[in-house]
């Protein structure tokens, strides 16, 4: 029986993360530092080797996997792109705090639809079918090793809904560039859509050349 590996990986930074807006649909680039963090992440530590890299049609999902995975082909990851904000896309909390709807909204919780935006349901039936996708992709390709590189809100709820251990969604909360290790089992994933999540991505590298799995880091700490 063949075993699958997937990593998934949260992309780098765009402008719009650090200025703190809602960036769903708005196809932004990775910014300077972005490019620069997960080169500086490149250089300290070791990503796992793969066959391809699973793409949402997004540039900062591309740039990602060019940075980490040059080498690698990019196989489209339909449907696993960010949550539609409408009318909230592309501005901050702060701007948005006085206005009525955005009041509502984050009342609410966010499990309603923002005005233009999304539901959640369809959001989240759209991410199943897309990650249902490259999962079937991967077993009718062949492809045992492969990166999947998502926002870090798509990746904690898939892994909250499919990976054992079990836990909650912010329990898989992960840095731009970082993620997790997802080994899929055919039988197991046919018989309940579950995979095993464990070590971190990328590793940290030994005096051996070998290589050991971290948590959280500091890249400032790491270069010096």
């Amino acid at each position: 029986m063949i075993d699958y590996k997937l990593y998934l990986i949260r992309h780098g930074l765009t402008q719009g993360n650090l200025d703190g807006q809602y960036i769903g649909v708005t196809d932004l680039p990775l910014c300077r530092e972005g490019e620069r963090q997960l080169r500086k992440l490149k250089k300290l530590f070791v990503y796992p080797d793969v066959q391809a890299a699973y793409v949402p049609p997004f540039r900062r999902y591309q740039g990602t996997a060019s940075i980490l995975y040059p080498g690698a082909a990019q196989r489209p990851a339909e449907g696993l792109g960010e949550y539609d904000f409408g009318i909230f896309e592309g501005r901050r909390a702060e701007e948005l705090k006085d206005f009525p709807a955005f009041r509502r909204w984050m009342a609410d919780a966010m499990r309603t639809a923002p005005e233009g935006g999304e539901a959640p349901q369809d959001f989240t039936a759209r991410c199943e079918a897309g990650f249902l996708a490259v999962v079937e992709d991967m077993m009718r390709s062949r492809i045992t090793s492969a990166a999947l590189i998502l926002s870090g809100g798509v990746m904690m709820n898939l892994l909250a809904t499919h990976a054992y251990p079990r836990q909650e969604p912010i329990y898989w909360k992960s840095e731009p560039g970082t993620g997790y290790t997802a080994l899929i089992t055919p039988q197991v994933w046919h018989r309940g859509q579950v995979l095993e999540a464990f070590n971190p991505v990328p590793y940290r590298k030994n005096d051996q050349n070998d290589s050991e799995p971290f948590v959280r880091f500091d890249l400032e700490e790491e270069e010096e």
